[in-house]
């Protein structure tokens, strides 16, 4: 028995494809979904979502968001999903150094700062 995950973003639907496992990226840690999962929501942290499909693993970088899962279905919203492929690590470390160097005087500089590096961190891991 398979799961289907559909991932959408602003622009479009990024895929809808069936697979026998997904690993979400949890703002808090990882979530594996199996056929039978109960029903749940949640948010998405910066990092990998892992698909394992009948033609092999897929692993994507998602940009935060949320996820569903509700009868067999793994519904991803997130504002970017991009193959770890197509991901270039020396981007993602400049990305990193850039947001260490970002201000945080007030509230929310500090809020977009480690928002940055959270998400530089996620490229980082995901392109390696």
């Amino acid at each position: 028995m398979s799961i289907r995950c559909v991932v959408v973003t602003p622009e479009r639907t990024e895929f809808d494809r069936e697979a026998d496992s997904v690993v979400l990226p949890m703002y808090d840690g990882e979530l594996g979904v199996l056929n039978g999962r109960a029903p749940f929501i949640g948010r998405l942290g910066f990092g990998t979502l892992r698909l394992q499909t009948a033609a092999g693993p897929e692993r994507y970088f998602i940009d935060g968001g949320f996820a569903q899962v509700e009868k067999d279905v793994v519904n991803v919203v997130t504002s970017r999903a991009v193959p770890v492929d197509l991901l270039d690590s020396e981007e993602a470390q400049a990305s990193l150094e850039k947001a260490f160097e970002m201000p945080s005087v007030t509230p929310e500089q500090a809020e977009l700062k480690e928002t940055a590096i959270r998400r530089a961190r996620g490229q980082l891991r995901a392109s390696r």
